[in-house]
């Protein structure tokens, strides 16, 4: 600033008159003032930036953004000498902007991501060691969101939210049937769940709703019912894949009920996760399947058209157990306040703020405390209550240990299962693709 200005000011004086010249001592002092100033001033205002916690999160649901800018109003209330600024960012774009900010050293302090994504960050060195700081956490923590958050025994992200894949079910089609909603917390085997779809199905609507025109994720997180684990040797870096029986459980269960059953909505087969709440909010299905934030919708469609709706006990093969993948809390390596963005991690990680995060995201809050304070603000709806006692019911899936996962998943995966799931391919075929895509990709 003062170089430009400097350079301004010789101009000026070149168009001057000749008695300028005898103001030259003056324009020395009025400059060097200048200089001294904006060497006081300069020194405080990159103090004040340096004290700064940047803090990047990909919140986008009105209400959790809101609860995180309160987060953070409040924080800085609190401590004005360690300020947060809190930067928007984008599911869809978050980690192509943190490799470009980690390879230009710009990185936020503080981010908000999802564990695989920030377990591939840790591998390359950009992601910051937190086990002591969040040890005082990891007893409220599910054991396997704390290893899901962790890369080779650190942990490198604090889980806070996790989604569940929930099936909800319409009270009043189910009244009307005569046909009781399961209660059993001790889970609905996949048998009764393909039971009570056929059960559900007339000529008036279809027993389920669940958007397969994608089934990848859904299929491979369900899986984990059945101990599915896709690859072996993970943990030497050396995986080899291997499809058996555990793999395929989910997907020839779904076409069973979409071909043999019929009691899954054939317009499913065409739609994403979000196409297929309007056929359940319109009655044409007496079942929904899909992650638990489908609540927010459904809250919304209760309080403007009276729509009563439900959640299951979680599906069950050999456990209840679904794949972990939370959001998180991660402190950049870069970061040069470690220690404060530790302190502001753990103070986002509070009971109620925790619990307006995960209500806002009809997601499962993480922490012991967390879930009794969301439990108790969601106590009038049985259905929100259903959703926050599946709490306990995630693990480490293995195939999140591998490298190229996401790669096959995209790559491999999403097209062969979308072909068995139209019927374009067999069950032999299906699991011939998933092994030999995985090898074009070593």
């Amino acid at each position: 600033v003062l170089f430009r200005s400097h350079n301004k000011e010789r101009k000026d004086m070149n168009n001057q008159v000749k008695g300028v010249r005898n103001t030259r001592s003056l324009f020395i002092a009025i400059v060097s003032a200048l200089s001294l100033m904006l060497a006081v001033i300069t020194p405080m205002q990159a103090a004040k930036a340096n004290d700064e916690i940047t803090f990047v999160t990909p919140a986008w649901q009105p209400d959790v953004v809101k609860a995180m800018k309160d987060a953070v109003a409040t924080w800085n209330k609190a401590n004005p000498k360690t300020p947060v600024k809190l930067i928007p960012g984008d599911w869809g774009n978050l980690s192509d902007q943190l490799t470009t900010q980690f390879a230009s050293r710009t990185a936020p302090d503080v981010i908000h991501f999802e564990s695989i994504a920030i377990r591939e960050f840790a591998k390359r060195g950009y992601i910051a060691d937190i086990t002591r700081e969040m040890r005082s956490l990891q007893r409220s923590i599910p054991a396997g969101e704390w290893s899901a958050a962790s890369y080779q025994g650190k942990l490198v992200g604090v889980p806070f939210l996790d989604q569940t894949y929930v099936v909800f079910a319409n009270v009043d089609l189910f009244k009307k049937a005569g046909v009781a909603i399961p209660t059993n917390q001790s889970g609905v085997t996949w048998d009764e769940f393909a039971a009570l779809s056929k059960r559900m199905t007339n000529s008036n609507h279809y027993g389920l709703s669940y958007g397969l025109l994608r089934p990848a994720t859904s299929f491979m997180v369900m899986s984990t019912n059945f101990g599915a684990k896709y690859f072996r040797g993970y943990t030497a870096g050396k995986a080899s894949i291997r499809i058996g029986n555990p793999e395929l459980e989910v997907a020839t269960r779904v076409y069973d009920m979409v071909y043999n059953d019929k009691s899954i909505d054939p317009g499913s087969l065409t739609v994403s996760a979000g196409g297929s709440v309007a056929p359940f909010l319109a009655g044409k299905t007496a079942m929904l399947f899909m992650g638990s934030y489908a609540a927010i919708d459904l809250d919304v469609a209760a309080k403007e058209k009276g729509f009563n709706w439900t959640a299951l006990p979680l599906l069950k093969g050999t456990s209840q157990m679904q794949a972990a993948n939370p959001q998180t809390f991660s402190i950049s390596q870069q970061s040069t306040k470690k220690r404060d963005a530790a302190r502001f991690i753990r103070f986002l990680m509070n009971d109620d703020n925790v619990a307006k995060f995960a209500i806002g995201d009809g997601l499962v809050p993480l922490t012991t405390s967390a879930m009794k304070a969301a439990q108790e603000a969601k106590k009038s709806s049985p259905g929100w209550t259903q959703i926050f006692a599946d709490g306990q019911n995630f693990t480490v899936a293995p195939f999140a240990y591998v490298p190229e996962f996401l790669q096959w998943r995209s790559t491999v995966v999403q097209p062969a299962l979308q072909n068995y799931i139209q019927n374009k391919i067999s069950r032999a075929e299906l699991a011939k693709r998933l092994e030999d895509g995985w090898k074009t990709l070593r």
